[in-house]
Parts: C-alpha cells; structure tokens; sequence
C-alpha cells in the first residue's frame, strides 16, 4: 500500500511515490483520467441541460468537460490524500470537502447559474459522481485492452 506524504514540501516521498508504480499504473491512471473526464462532462452536460431547460438559465455546454477535468486531477491524483492529515479531526469534512469543491466549481465555471441552482447541481452531481461514473468508466476501461 502506497501512503501519501503528510508533508507537501517532503519532495523525497512525493518522489518515492512516483516512481513506487511500474509504468502500466500510470499509463492506466491516465486512461481512467480521461475516460471518466469523458463520460463525466457528457453526464455533467445532461444534468446542465435539464437545469438550462427547466429555470431558463443560459449554460456554455464546454465547460463542463474542464470542471470534471479539474475534480477528477483532484481526485484521482491524490490531493485529497495530501490534505488528509489536516482534515482528519473535523468530522464529516473529508466528506463535505468535495461537496464544496463540486459546488464551487460549478459556480465559477458556469456562472451564469444561480447560487441555489448551482448548489443543485452540484449536490446532483457529487451523488452521481459517486456511484454511477465509475461504474460507467468501468464498463467503458473493459472495452480497452490493458497494456504489460
């Protein structure tokens, strides 16, 4: 199991971390980051529409595939890991902290949404990035064939 350095400026265990997987890890990590980017920001797109539709607000669609861009780097590449030390003791914040980061970047990348609807929005798409997306991003990787 790889631990993620408690310290940001350690740069000898970030570099330890980096070089601790062999080359088919990276290169899989990388076609996860772009599948789930895909499918994300054509999920993110729907869910944008719909709101568009319902509460007459005007949404640019291509902003949608840099928000989940952004989250997923986040994610997937373990930010959240680095910030874990300091996050730990307040409760519950581990799991709000990305609620927040959805809904605040959903906000700046489509401002012309509301508040409330950008709130909605990200609170919809914090869910579905939880359960559906890698579902969706697994059944798409199947399709690709693994490389080593």
């Amino acid at each position: 199991m790889v631990e993620f350095p408690s310290n940001f400026f350690d740069l000898e265990a970030i570099y330890g971390l980096a070089t601790s997987q062999a080359y088919t890890y990276w290169i899989g990590l990388a076609i996860n980051l772009i599948l789930a980017t895909i499918i994300g920001g054509i999920v993110l797109i729907v869910i944008l529409e719909i709101f568009s539709k319902k509460f007459k607000e005007p949404v640019r669609p291509g902003n949608a595939f840099l928000a989940v861009l952004v989250v997923n780097l986040i994610t997937n590449l373990g930010i959240m890991g680095f910030l874990l030390p300091y996050i730990a003791p307040v409760p519950y914040l581990l799991m709000i902290l990305p609620l927040l980061i959805w809904i605040l970047l959903i906000k700046a990348f489509f401002g012309e949404l509301s508040i409330l609807h950008a709130i909605a929005v990200g609170i919809i798409f914090y869910l579905i990035s939880f359960f559906a997306l890698p579902l969706l991003t697994g059944v798409v990787m199947g399709f690709i064939p693994s490389f080593g």
